[in-house]
């Protein structure tokens, strides 16, 4: 007996130092990322300068090394991101509302690669839910960027939202290259990715925002037809 009550106490120290290195490595990113902005600042101010009197070919040049500084800054974002503490301040939020507005906001970049957002919407009235309505935002729009970024061919992105007895559940679908079996477990892993130029960031935000609001994730894909990610989220309401 007392034995096993030795290896839970064990168990729970570790758990409990395993969360403190986690709190103290979110703390150096945080610190990190916010040092590599500010002269990431400086370098696109004098890119643009540079510009002015440049030839077409250096523009040309210059614009890559801008495109890759927005690289930079959006793995940044991701880091802050997971690095800021929980904060449970809920609101009645829209669903439907939500949806609608990454339509509006992903469409371009969509567009661009020749794809189109579609939607499917069951009852919208009944799609409140009690959450943060940023932070679900940037979830779904984290999916709709890995769709689009799966889809080398153009396509279709659909999102769907369904209520299911006391859950409702958002379900964005691809017609991408698929996901190998043996990876689906890992993709909610920091920092693992099947994306060349891929950080491993963006879907393990997608699971802290989930897990925030007492949801579950899981995904269903078949290689050379497309993924798709099922969210569900309790009404609480």
């Amino acid at each position: 007996m007392e034995g096993c009550v030795f290896q839970k106490m064990v168990k729970l120290q570790e758990k409990i130092d395993h969360q403190n290195n986690l709190k103290l490595l979110s703390q150096m990113a945080a610190t990190i990322a916010h040092e590599i902005r500010n002269p990431m600042t400086s370098i696109n101010g004098f890119i643009e300068l540079l510009k002015i009197n440049s030839t077409e070919e250096n523009k040309k040049y210059l614009s890559i090394i801008k495109s890759e500084l927005d690289r930079m800054d959006q793995i940044l974002s991701e880091i802050l991101y997971l690095s800021k503490p929980v904060e449970r301040q809920f609101e009645v939020v829209s669903v439907a509302k939500i949806i609608n507005e990454i339509k509006e906001i992903m469409s371009p970049l969509a567009n661009f690669h020749n794809i189109t957002i579609d939607l499917k919407i069951d009852k919208p009235s009944d799609s409140n839910i009690l959450g943060n309505p940023n932070r679900i935002k940037q979830m779904l729009m984290n999916l709709v960027k890995n769709g689009i970024e799966e889809m080398c061919q153009g396509g279709s992105i659909t999102i769907s939202l369904k209520n299911v007895k006391e859950k409702i559940q958002i379900i964005v679908c691809d017609e991408g290259r698929g996901i190998e079996k043996e990876d689906i477990p890992n993709l909610f892993k920091p920092y693992f990715t099947t994306k060349k130029d891929g950080t491993g960031l963006g879907l393990q935000l997608v699971k802290q925002v989930v897990e925030e609001h007492d949801g579950i994730i899981y995904v269903k894909s078949t290689l050379n037809v497309g993924t798709s990610f099922v969210v569900e989220l309790p009404t609480n309401m």
